[in-house]
Order: structure tokens, then C-alpha cells, then sequence
């Protein structure tokens, strides 16, 4: 129950983020969101679909985790379980990056093992502007394990997806013995002229359960 919860407001997060960007515009098509600004904004969102469906709940940012000024990891609870958000923009995309992605989630595994219960769970929330570098173009299919079927798409934006030789999955697997129980990603940003998806900035969700 909590998951479809979950699911729902990474869908209703694409279309938040839609109406933030034609609010902020064009700050957030140059720039993207924050860590900080991510982890909010989500965690609102997810606090009022829960409170919709009943079950009112409380967010607030992991305290020995974050950068305390600006917090971009959060827990959001409620009588149905925790879900946890890790936030993390991934500059590069590069190796260094993932690396600090699985660190991350290393991280609070071992900081709130005492509090995690088997009907949590982890959101991973990521975003990204793609770049010319391979390991940029190779991100989506290191995340989702496959290539988008609009691929001529990007291609028509001026981007060229590559596969990717190692998977998201596969050290997930291999680091916490866990496969995600949900991935997507989106591209939530529009051109202002004609409604076009922008390409380049995408957003990536996985959801971990260790219960």
C-alpha cells in the first residue's frame, strides 16, 4: 500500500516540478533543482498524497546525514511506514558519481539500521543534465537496464544514448544483496515555445524495501 502511495507521487512529483519550472522559469531550465530543493519538494508532495489517502504523516530532514543549512535527505512517516528519501544530483554521472550514490545509501543503511522496519522504504531520487560525455549518455540505461523506446527522440534534440557495460541493479545487488522494487525516470521540464520535452534534464527514481 505504501509503495502504490509512493508510485503515485513520483507521478504527481513530474507534474509539481512542471509548474515549479514555469514559475522559476528560466532558473531552473539553466540550473536544475537544488539537492535541498529536490528532497522538499518531493517529501511535500508524498506528505500531502499520504495525507489524501489517510494517513496523515510527519517529514523532516535525517539530521546526521545532511548539510544542515540545506538538508536534501528526508524521512517521511506515517501509521503505514517510513519512506526514506536520498536525494543526489549526479553532476557528471561518471564513475566517481555512482560511487557516491552507493556510499550515500551505505551510509544511512548503517546510520539507521536501528530504526529501519520491514514496510519501509528507500526512494532514491536523482537528477541529471545530460552532457556529451559518454558516461552521461550511458546513465539512463545504467539505471533502467534498457534504452528508452523514443529513442529517435533524443535523437532529434541532439542525443545519442549508449548502453551501459555496468548496471545500477547489478551493484545493488552485489553491495546490499537488493533489487529495487520499483524504477522510472521522467523528464518533467517543457520548452517554454512548444511544449516539447527537455531531454536533457532528466529525473531517476528507484525504491529499495529491505524488509
Amino acid at each position: 500500500m505504501l509503495l502504490d502511495i509512493l508510485t503515485q507521487s513520483v507521478n504527481e512529483f513530474q507534474a509539481d516540478c512542471l509548474k515549479l519550472c514555469e514559475k522559476h522559469y528560466p532558473t531552473i531550465h539553466n540550473q536544475g533543482m537544488s539537492e535541498h530543493h529536490l528532497g522538499l519538494a518531493f517529501s511535500r508532495r508524498l506528505a500531502r498524497t499520504l495525507t489524501e489517502f489517510g494517513h496523515p504523516c510527519d517529514y523532516a530532514p535525517i539530521e546526521s546525514m545532511a548539510n544542515k543549512e540545506a538538508p536534501h535527505h528526508y524521512r517521511i512517516s506515517c501509521d503505514a511506514g517510513s519512506v526514506w528519501v536520498i536525494t543526489h544530483h549526479m553532476v557528471s554521472a561518471g564513475k566517481t558519481c555512482r560511487e557516491k550514490l552507493m556510499r550515500e545509501i551505505y551510509e544511512w543503511k548503517e546510520e539507521y539500521s536501528y530504526a529501519i522496519q520491514p514496510s519501509d522504504l528507500l526512494l532514491i531520487l536523482t537528477d541529471h543534465w545530460i552532457s556529451r560525455s559518454q558516461k552521461s549518455r550511458e546513465l539512463l540505461h545504467w539505471w533502467t537496464g534498457q534504452l528508452p523506446d523514443e529513442i529517435e527522440e533524443y535523437k532529434t534534440q541532439g542525443i545519442n544514448l549508449y548502453e551501459s557495460e555496468s548496471q545500477m541493479t547489478k551493484t545493488l545487488e552485489q553491495l546490499f544483496n537488493i533489487s529495487p522494487c520499483y524504477l522510472k525516470y521522467g523528464h518533467p521540464l517543457k520548452r517554454s515555445k512548444n511544449q516539447q520535452l527537455v531531454r536533457k534534464y532528466i529525473q531517476l527514481y528507484a525504491v529499495l524495501q529491505w524488509g
